[in-house]
């Protein structure tokens, strides 16, 4: 698990800038009073723009215009209402305002003697108005209306030059909200310089752009990871969370500018529904990015809770009216908090159970649920802040890097721990493969040692002294007439020792077949040859090519016993009246052994030569470093081959 001191270096690095912009100190800016404001003191030079706070003059169900203040008996206002602020938090004569309706607002702004081109900037104010300044109309967003038929809401994101001959300003603004859930001005209306504010909404838009991009190749990314490694939903879910919140970013925090470039001018209407649903789906897609990740933390039911919520306002949004929808929001903004809750008890879990990367995902997840709840919060105007949702989202999505990263370091460092495991455990069996083929060669070679050892003692011993008893039998048969009898029966006794010598010579043979010097393979193999053809009766033909005149390969002895292995299978299933058999050396390079016979071909007899005879002809080969191959011959028959490397000091020619 990763040192809490690492996490809490990781949250101080990012907690720096935000201490930095709070340490800074500014001016504090005018507010206005009953609806004048005085700017003639504030410098606009070096103190920038200021925003246009405080009472405002407030009509209720007035939409008047700057003629209307001209008259001899002007409209009384209803009261005074401090914006940034919804009128129906307004009690005039404690009568509740109702969140739909019509208002107008008036305040007289004292400018001074500006050096620099003044304008002002209108931002979210989702319904539709009109605004003048010194009797002159300069932003009319979208239609104002006294019905809901009539009024149709624009964009709001405005900014337009003041006059500048003037010192004195009265603005007068008129606005109707029948489809938001909140009626006002919810932000600040700017004043400052018009390149100030300028650079600043294109500082905005810049920004916006950017975490948009940002989460774009995000999504993207864990989008095409998944699709890589489909066992893993979790990188699925985090590239949805991640191109919702893109598109969240597209709509509301460049105010439409990068959609309607694409789209043309989309409604106001359309963009309220947008965003929320966006809002709406996060939540419970966020919550499954976590379920994924950590299964064993997870509660399914809350988790289909979630979905069941975000599914009835997603309903919501489309077939209901926006006034409904957005009215029934703040509901969906409590159950968010509450799962933001418990997607931190989630993650707390994560971390004390040594999960992979939970420290990052909870630290990244802080930020971000704090920035869900201040937006939340300050959209149900419960709280006077601004909007964080977009930094919050930034650091989450930075620390799930992290997260990641460490992921595949660890996934990297478990390839390279096993690839290594892997690459010993090769070498033990490459080994132990080593090993066990020099233990079956030096079986076979004391196998072979041992019918060599047993062929010279039945030749050199019980065959000399069977012979020598048969020579003695002979000579007594040699005797004088009047051991007739005896005569005879040493006569049988004789033909008996006879046939044994000749059982004892041909067991010596088949059990080493090459001579006892072993000096000279040729002449072993036509012995061999010559002996195989007398006892089976069958015509056997040996031939020699090649220039050496004596062999002296270790591996002729293994050599000899495959000849007699193929001759004896030939003899016994291929029905053949007639056998070759061939030693052919090859350039010195390599010998050459072929078996071949005229019999009834390798199909009929396949399930014959391929029993235990095959099995062992094949391991001789492999002992001696040769290959050993059986096909069909031409004009039928079988064709046994085995062609084995010679050594040079081998060849003696």
């Amino acid at each position: 698990m990763i040192p809490l001191r690492q996490f809490f270096f990781a949250i101080l690095l990012v907690l720096l800038p935000l201490f930095w912009g709070c340490a800074r100190t500014e001016d504090v800016p005018p507010r206005a009073r009953q609806g004048v404001i005085d700017l003639s003191a504030w410098d606009f030079d070096t103190s920038g723009s200021v925003d246009l706070s405080g009472e405002w003059e407030f009509y209720w169900q007035q939409l008047l215009s700057p003629e209307d203040f001209r008259r001899a008996d002007p409209p009384p206002y209803s009261a005074f209402l401090s914006l940034p602020n919804t009128w129906h938090h307004l009690k005039p004569e404690g009568t509740v305002l109702s969140r739909r309706g019509y208002a107008t607002f008036r305040l007289n702004v004292l400018s001074g003697t500006p050096s620099r081109e003044l304008a002002l900037h209108l931002g979210n104010i989702r319904s539709a108005y009109r605004i003048w300044v010194n009797n002159k109309l300069l932003v009319e967003n979208g239609t104002v209306g006294r019905t809901v038929a009539e009024e149709i809401p624009g964009l709001s994101v405005q900014q337009v030059k003041l006059p500048a001959e003037s010192h004195q300003l009265e603005v007068v603004l008129q606005i109707t909200n029948y489809h938001y859930r909140d009626g006002g001005v919810i932000s600040a209306i700017r004043i400052g310089p018009a390149d100030t504010l300028h650079a600043t909404q294109l500082r905005k838009w810049g920004t916006a752009l950017f975490y948009t991009g940002s989460l774009l190749v995000m999504g993207l990314y864990h989008i095409v990871l998944y699709f890589f490694r489909r066992k893993d939903i979790t990188p699925l879910y985090f590239g949805i969370y991640c191109m919702l919140w893109m598109a969240f970013f597209l709509v509301s925090h460049s105010g439409g500018l990068v959609i309607n470039l694409f789209t043309g001018q989309m409604p106001m209407w359309l963009f309220n529904r947008i965003d929320l649903i966006i809002v709406v789906l996060s939540v419970p897609v966020g919550y499954g990015f976590f379920c994924a990740l950590y299964p064993g933390e997870c509660c399914r039911f809350l988790q289909k809770a979630a979905w069941l919520m975000a599914l009835g306002f997603t309903a919501l949004g489309i077939f209901a009216s926006t006034f409904t929808f957005t009215s029934a929001m703040p509901l969906y903004f409590l159950f968010s908090i509450v799962m933001i809750g418990c997607s931190l008890s989630l993650l707390f879990r994560a971390v004390q159970r040594g999960r992979e990367g939970a420290v990052f995902i909870l630290a990244g997840f802080v930020f971000l649920g704090y920035a869900g709840i201040n937006d939340m919060l300050y959209n149900m105007q419960l709280i006077d802040s601004i909007s964080l949702i977009h930094i919050g989202m930034f650091i989450f999505v930075l620390f799930q890097a992290f997260a990641l990263s460490l992921r595949f370091s660890n996934a990297f460092f478990a390839v390279e721990r096993l690839s290594g495991e892997l690459s010993d455990k090769n070498a033990v069996m490459e080994a132990e493969i080593a090993e066990r083929n020099r233990l079956e060669r030096e079986i076979v070679h004391v196998a072979e040692e041992a019918r060599r050892r047993i062929s010279h003692e039945l030749h050199d011993g019980l065959c000399q002294q069977l012979t020598g008893a048969r020579l003695r039998c002979l000579v007594l048969e040699r005797k004088p007439a009047e051991a007739e009898e005896i005569r005879a029966d040493l006569m049988q006794l004789g033909s008996l020792l006879e046939e044994s010598v000749n059982q004892a010579y041909d067991l010596s043979r088949g059990l080493w077949p090459l001579e006892p010097e072993a000096d000279n393979v040729v002449r072993s193999l036509e012995a061999l040859v010559f002996k195989l053809s007398q006892s089976s009766g069958i015509t056997i033909d040996f031939s020699r090519e090649g220039d050496c005149q004596q062999c002296t390969h270790a591996g002729m002895d293994k050599l000899c016993r495959i000849a007699q292995e193929a001759i004896t299978n030939a003899v016994k299933h291929a029905q053949a009246s007639r056998i070759v058999v061939t030693l052919r050396c090859q350039n010195n390079r390599q010998v050459m052994l072929t078996v071949q016979d005229n019999g009834v071909g390798i199909t009929a007899t396949a399930g014959i030569r391929g029993g235990l005879g095959m099995s062992i002809m094949s391991h001789r080969a492999r002992v001696i470093g040769g290959t050993l191959s059986v096909a069909g011959a031409e004009g039928g028959g079988t064709l046994v081959t085995c062609i084995v490397p010679c050594p040079a000091d081998s060849l003696e020619v």
